[in-house]
């Protein structure tokens, strides 16, 4: 019910389900997904985010557990790899994670081990994009928002 495929619009209620299950199952307490735009536009990414919102909004989420979404950057800044540092650590962000050689070495492994999504932009990707190197995190808030009472 949940193809891996970019225009494939998943069901938030089936993702929100799903994902709520795993946080309470694990007892987890932070939450990191996309964000809106999903990084790529990526249709499966933009759904999940809408089900970590839905899940925010409906107060079925401990109070403890806090929701961060990965901001996406423009098509320059996300080729230029270690060179944002400087963007990403003065715009306004609530997390910046900043990976070292260790953690760069550790995500290329990954990414290699998807060997079906290795087309020849995603070799562009490992080596030049900086969200191998850089990610940077905005707060989901939780809670009834937009509540128009008549």
């Amino acid at each position: 019910k949940l193809p891996d495929d970019p225009k494939a619009e998943w069901s938030v209620s089936l993702v929100s389900s799903a994902v709520l299950k795993h946080i309470t199952a694990h007892a987890i307490n932070m939450v990191l997904t996309f964000d809106g735009r999903g990084v790529s536009g990526h249709a499966n990414h933009v759904a999940i985010y809408k089900a970590v919102r839905h899940l925010a909004s409906t107060g079925e989420l401990s109070k403890g557990c806090v929701l961060l979404s990965l901001e996406t950057v423009g098509l320059l800044r996300k080729y230029i790899s270690f060179l944002d540092l400087p963007f990403s650590w003065f715009l306004p962000s609530h997390l910046h994670c900043v990976v070292g050689s260790k953690g760069y070495k550790q995500a290329k492994a990954a990414m290699l081990r998807h060997r079906t999504q290795l087309l020849w932009f995603r070799y562009l990707y490992i080596t030049l994009s900086r969200y191998m190197f850089i990610n940077t995190f905005q707060t989901i808030p939780q809670g009834p928002q937009n509540l128009k009472i008549y």
